[in-house]
């Protein structure tokens, strides 16, 4: 558990949740590290297919969805999509507290669970004086808004507005779900969408695809959705 962020740690990540002065010093190889994290929703447990014949309404799961942020125009990579995520401070207790604070400032979305490392990629970033390497590590991460909230006057613990009151109707001016109360910092990026596999392949295999990532971003998408076929991770 963070003493700075309420969330928990899957036991096979701890090596990530050590103080981070500690893991630099266990990584001398890097000299900048990101943190990124890639959230997924089902939006509803199931689709309603309408009734058919007379019969039942019949059903079936949502597909995955994965949350795409687009970067600024006046950015690197301007229109590119991408997962929350940015660069870890030395104020950061750990690696895991700085994804946490970066996926908060550009998405508004508050880490509940770090669950599973996706990808570890690396680059190199030239300077007048000396060549740094970076490393970027990406965590399948669940968040707070993402769990029920219900309370008789719509709010949860932490004051926040619930999708659905005790009753089970919809609190008023709350129709949309948490999905689309993404706060985005204009400075850093444009839009967001929840995107399915398809339209990542599309994006990194079409160039007419709308969801066009940078690096090795899109490979690293698609590993997430592989990762949730293989271990139902979420619910």
């Amino acid at each position: 558990m963070s003493s700075q962020f309420n969330y928990t740690v899957a036991p096979h990540l701890e090596e990530f949740a050590v103080p981070f002065p500690t893991f630099r010093a266990a990584n001398p190889n890097y000299a900048h590290f990101v943190g990124g994290g890639l959230i997924f929703s089902r939006t509803a447990v199931t689709e309603d297919q309408g009734i058919k014949n007379g019969t039942e309404r019949e059903k079936k799961p949502h597909p995955f969805r994965l949350l795409l942020l687009q970067r600024a125009f006046e950015d690197s990579y301007g229109g590119h999509w991408e997962g929350p995520g940015g660069s870890c401070d030395p104020e950061d207790e750990t690696l895991l507290d700085g994804a946490a604070r970066e996926i908060f400032e550009e998405a508004g979305l508050r880490v509940s669970r770090f669950v599973e490392l996706v990808g570890k990629d690396e680059w190199v970033k030239v300077r007048p004086d000396r060549v740094d390497i970076v490393a970027k590590y990406t965590f399948l991460v669940e968040v707070h808004e993402a769990k029920p909230a219900v309370s008789g006057d719509g709010h949860d613990n932490n004051g926040l507005a619930a999708d659905k009151l005790d009753d089970g109707t919809v609190a008023p001016g709350l129709e949309r779900g948490w999905e689309y109360r993404i706060k985005l910092d204009p400075a850093e990026h444009r839009a967001f969408e929840w995107v399915t596999e398809e339209e990542v392949k599309q994006g990194e295999e079409d160039s007419s695809g709308k969801f066009k990532s940078f690096a090795s971003q899109g490979r690293t998408m698609l590993d997430a959705f592989q990762m949730l076929r293989e271990r139902p991770l979420l619910a």
